[in-house]
């Protein structure tokens, strides 16, 4: 498919192209309300007609007034107050007021009341005084008493409808409360009840005072035990190397420090069964050994000083330094006796500090027992406590509350209320210019409905923007304004005033001569449409009148054999023509004939015969269109509508190019889609749509609007007459 070719204002800005569519529809449903202006008359006379039936066919009526006033909201809060939300409020009086009930009742009591009065129908509206509490309650009826009274019993009904049903509900909330209480009061007994059976079984003093001595004492004995554990890793350390052990404690000793190891006691309130505070014989708790041990090796010290001080005077054979030579030997014996000893008291202390490390872990674990019991029971008290002072308040509030309900119950009172009687019923006097109005709308509005549904189902174009849509493929050439002069629209000429029709062929005949044709520019042009009366023979007239115009050679073949009028338009013969040339009685020229356009030569259609589509397709067809286009730059043929006859379906691919017309609001889009189909299907090279008739009022053809601009007559200055003289010579 070719590209499109674009129109003058078309490419433009998004916005412009709404506000073409926006004109293109207005145009179209203008078009629509031109031709069916009488289909909304109709409607809007039966609408005033179906009011006016209605009002004189309405038996008369009576009316009376009554009104409610309602005071307050009513909702249960905190406050043990009655309020509910006004909108579900008024609207549930309304309701309750209009419903069948309240109207069965007020019937019984009319009934009971005043048995004497014959029933009637009576129609009860209610309504709420905008910005008010009130409730205005007409009631409509054929009897004025009857009607007088059903509302006043209506009334009466109402307000003792209320009335029971805010006692039965003030029952039920008052039941479902004492109710609650007595479930409280149980669950609070019920708590009270555990608690004391807890107390009972166990001691309810050490429970109370908070205090878990198991758990103090076990953190005391984790305590000791973690003491026992770091002596006896001392004891190993001194075990192995008794001379740097000894060395230390006699550095704690001259620091004043007491060794860990003499001084580590157990707590007086932590003392474990059959363990004794650690004692010792010599001082500072160390035992002799010890003592001894650093008293011996102090002595080797001084032995040591003495024997260096010695050796510096005397030799060592000297009986003075082999003396302390052999008291220093005998005091390192005896250190050596003595660090043995020490090292048989560690490992006896060892033993039993494991022994004390044992009976500890056996206390601790049977302490853990108990703190684990007894802090469980602390638990299972406290919460047995709370659970019954919980229990205990949740009744009282709940009792006092029940106490509040009554009391606000016993002062309640009803917040609706009759402000006003029924009034004595007064006849209803209709007024007729609403309904008349109402009517009329609703008719109009009723028409308009059913236009826009009928312009839905109508798929006639109005515009070009309308045949874009259905038709995006199709490459636009130009747009034919409409003529609104009554009769045949008359052939152009040169100078001719309607600037704006001219305009248009010229704007066609720009789009054939400069248009992409991919190869070479067609000669040999057919123009057809779908259907008839779409203004196609006017449209290759004017076209033919345009090209001549512009010092082609044409030649504007009738090919139309059935019905052809062009040569009526140009008021020539129609015989002899080109049915003539192609049954051979002639030669196609000597049928040819001038015509007051310069340029232009006219074929005309000849007498009508059948078997035209045989004719169209036979070689003196092809050998005459090849004649023509040699002698002629454009060979024009105005030829049948497709959908018609098959004449043009048929001679149309022998031609270089087909110009399809489309008349606008009148030519139904199915009907050129499917003549177009029809043409490709015979693989016709359709060179572009010539929309015909088109609304010049649109904003897409406002290109064609400034033509008469450029082709007005220019205004001559009217000449002085000349002296009589001058007009002889």
């Amino acid at each position: 498919m070719e590209q499109t070719l674009n129109l003058p204002g078309q490419g433009q800005s998004s916005t412009l192209s709404r506000i073409h569519e926006a004109s293109a529809k207005f145009q179209r449903y203008k078009i629509l309300l031109r031709r069916r202006w009488w289909f909304l008359l109709l409607t809007a006379s039966i609408g005033v007609c179906v009011q006016a039936l209605r009002i004189t066919g309405r038996p008369q009526e009576f009316r009376s007034l009554a009104k409610l006033v309602a005071g307050g909201q009513m909702v249960f809060n905190d406050s043990v107050s009655w309020r509910e939300q006004q909108a579900d409020f008024y609207g549930t009086i309304i309701e309750t007021v209009e419903s069948a009930e309240m109207k069965r009742r007020a019937l019984e009591r009319v009934r009971a009341l005043n048995p004497d009065v014959k029933d009637s129908d009576v129609e009860i509206r209610v309504a709420q005084t905008k910005g008010s509490a009130i409730f205005n309650i007409l009631a409509t009826g054929s009897e004025p008493k009857y009607t007088k009274i059903f509302l006043d019993a209506l009334l009466d009904e109402f307000i003792s409808f209320r009335q029971s049903i805010r006692e039965q509900a003030q029952g039920k909330v008052l039941q479902q409360f004492l109710q609650e209480v007595v479930t409280k009061q149980k669950v609070m007994e019920e708590s009270l009840e555990r608690l004391t059976k807890f107390r009972a079984a166990n001691n309810i003093i050490t429970i109370t005072n908070g205090n878990n001595a198991a758990a103090q004492f076990l953190n005391n004995l984790q305590s000791l035990r973690e003491t026992q554990r770091t002596i006896l890793e001392e004891l190993k350390l001194a075990i192995a190397n008794v001379n740097a052990a000894m060395e230390a404690r006699e550095r704690m000793l001259n620091s004043g420090a007491t060794p860990s190891s003499a001084t580590a006691k157990t707590p007086e309130n932590a003392q474990p069964a059959g363990i004794k505070p650690d004692s010792s014989p010599g001082g500072y708790g160390m035992t002799m050994a010890e003592q001894d041990y650093l008293r011996t090796k102090s002595k080797i010290t001084e032995l040591k000083t003495k024997l260096d001080s010695l050796l510096i005077q005397f030799k060592q054979q000297h009986p003075m330094v082999q003396d302390v030579t052999e008291e220093l030997a005998a005091q390192k014996a005896l250190l050596d006796s003595y660090a043995d000893q020490i090292q048989q008291e560690m490992h006896s202390q060892m033993g039993d500090i494991q022994r004390r490390v044992q009976v500890l872990d056996a206390q601790i674990a049977e302490k853990q027992n108990e703190a684990l019991d007894l802090g469980g029971k602390i638990a299972e008290h406290d919460k047995l406590e709370k659970a019954a002072e919980s229990a205990k308040m949740a009744y009282e509030k709940l009792f006092e509350k029940v106490e509040q309900i009554q009391s606000v119950f016993n002062s309640q009172a009803d917040y609706v209320a009759i402000q006003e009687r029924a009034t004595a019923a007064s006849e209803n006097v209709e007024d007729w210019v609403m309904p008349i109005v109402i009517g009329l709308i609703a008719g109009v509005g009723a028409g308009i409905v059913i236009l826009l549904l009928f312009d839905r189902l109508d798929d006639r174009m109005n515009s070009f923007s309308e045949f874009q849509a259905l038709f995006p493929a199709e490459s636009v050439l130009g747009q034919v304004p409409e003529q609104r002069n009554r009769g045949d629209v008359a052939l152009l000429r040169p100078n001719d005033d309607r600037h704006l029709y001219a305009e248009a062929f010229r704007n066609i005949r720009s789009s054939i001569l400069f248009k992409n044709w991919q190869g070479k520019p067609p000669k040999t042009i057919l123009i057809t449409s779908a259907v008839p009366n779409e203004g196609k023979t006017t449209v290759t007239s004017n076209l033919a009148v345009t090209m001549a115009l512009a010092g082609a050679r044409v030649l504007l073949a009738d090919c139309d054999l059935r019905r052809g009028g062009v040569s009526e338009l140009f008021k020539l013969p129609s015989s002899p023509g080109l049915s003539e040339a192609l049954r051979g009685k002639l030669h196609w020229r000597d049928a040819v004939q001038e015509t007051s356009t310069r340029n232009l030569d006219l074929l005309a259609r000849g007498d009508v015969f059948d078997q035209t589509s045989e004719m169209l397709l036979s070689k003196t067809a092809e050998e005459m269109l090849r004649e023509m286009s040699e002698e002629y730059d454009y060979v024009i043929f105005d030829s049948a509508p497709v959908l018609v006859a098959d004449d043009t379906a048929s001679f149309a691919p022998k031609l270089d190019s087909v110009l399809f017309v489309v008349r606008m609001s009148s030519t139904m889009a199915r009907l050129s889609g499917k003549a177009l189909d029809l043409l490709y299907e015979r693989q016709v090279n359709i060179g572009g749509v010539i929309l015909n008739r088109s609304s010049s009022n649109l904003k897409e053809y406002t290109y064609y609007n400034y033509a008469s601009y450029y082709y007005a007559p220019a205004k001559t200055t009217p000449q002085p007459p000349a002296a009589p003289a001058a007009a002889k010579s």
